[in-house]
């Protein structure tokens, strides 16, 4: 057997938010804006909800203080903010980082948790989450997953629960027009990421595969059209592939390419994009050997020739190679072995195979 959940309404297109925003009525009379300090108010989205809000009466208060991979310290200011206002509930506005901070702000609103209980829970019901996705890659906006920086853990942890779901999701691919080259990489890959990984994961089901491979189909025909300039109708794509790849890993999970990435980004401050990117091509060779009907299929809806031409296509967007030290790479496979995206991992992961592959970065 196998279940399927995913409670998130999803609007998709431009304009969505004027255009059927009237719901965020039924969320109550003040809500809380959790942004980034720049890229929310530069593309358009802030300025959208905000506009919404005003029409629909609805108060609304700005917090603007999320950082890159949201640390805890800035969970606990802005749900302290929240609940001086007595909001309603969370819009969050771009990429990962601020959806996922609304996600677990609404939960630490309504939840009593020290910094082991956020990760573990028991949880009760959060307030409602609005999010409005800037990127093309996360898919934070139909996931049930907070992923913050855990200093006491030394680094990336997930909060994971059903209850974070948004209730709503607005998917603009106009608010992603004005990303930067390397970040509509970076998001890109992260979300051909989830993809693969959920589609490889030994959790994958029935029901995830058609998600994971119409991601796939939708991201792998533009991986040759992330660099210059990137027309809308592509951006739309990218979107809308992202926002699939999201719906994969709300079922799956995802495997030992994020667990192992999550170092790469605490320790040598690599986005989460292309720390993926870069540990793909090791994870398709052994899925290579593990499923291989399920790789011949990744290689034909992407439209590469197969491992070499998918390693050569990664290596072009991702760059130069990581340089680790024999005591990182001893640090990083130890705090990540026991982690459950290698135990998702359709695979007999050993230490030895892990240090293997980051040695090869």
């Amino acid at each position: 057997m196998f279940t399927y959940f995913m409670p998130t309404k999803v609007f998709f297109g431009k304009g969505c938010i004027a255009q059927s925003g009237d719901v965020l009525a039924n969320l109550g009379r003040k809500a809380l804006l959790v942004t980034g300090r720049h890229s929310a108010k530069a593309n358009g989205s802030q300025a959208a909800v905000v506009e919404k809000l005003d029409e629909l009466g609805i108060a609304w208060f700005l917090f603007d203080e999320v950082e890159n991979n949201p640390s805890i310290a800035t969970i606990r200011k802005a749900a302290a903010f929240a609940l001086e206002k007595d909001v309603d509930f969370v819009i969050g506005i771009g990429g990962g980082s601020p959806m996922d901070a609304a996600k677990a702000i609404a939960l630490v609103c309504t939840n009593d948790l020290d910094d082991a209980q956020l990760f573990t829970g028991p949880y009760c019901k959060p307030l409602p989450i609005v999010a409005v996705p800037t990127t093309s890659g996360t898919g934070s906006e139909v996931t049930k997953v907070s992923v913050l920086t855990n200093p006491h853990a030394g680094t990336k942890q997930s909060i994971n629960t059903p209850l974070i779901f948004p209730v709503y999701a607005f998917a603009d691919p106009a608010f992603t027009e004005s990303v930067p080259e390397q970040v509509t990489v970076d998001t890109a890959i992260d979300a051909l990421s989830h993809a693969i990984e959920g589609y490889m994961a030994n959790t994958s089901t029935p029901m995830s595969d058609v998600w994971a491979e119409e991601a796939m189909r939708f991201l792998g025909v533009h991986l040759t059209d992330l660099k210059g300039d990137v027309p809308y109708v592509v951006r739309e794509d990218l979107l809308y592939g992202s926002t699939l790849a999201g719906i994969t890993i709300a079922q799956t999970g995802t495997t030992m390419v994020h667990s192992m990435g999550y170092m790469l980004t605490y320790y040598k401050g690599l986005s989460h994009g292309r720390a993926n990117g870069l540990l793909l091509p090791a994870y398709m060779k052994l899925m290579e050997e593990t499923m291989p009907d399920k790789t011949e299929k990744v290689w034909a809806l992407l439209g590469v020739a197969g491992l070499d031409d998918f390693t050569a296509l990664m290596q072009d967007l991702m760059g130069d190679k990581v340089d680790l030290s024999d005591e990182e790479i001893k640090k990083f496979v130890t705090m990540t072995m026991p982690t459950n995206g290698v135990k998702k991992t359709p695979y007999p992961v050993t230490a030895d195979l892990m240090a293997k592959i980051y040695k090869e970065l």
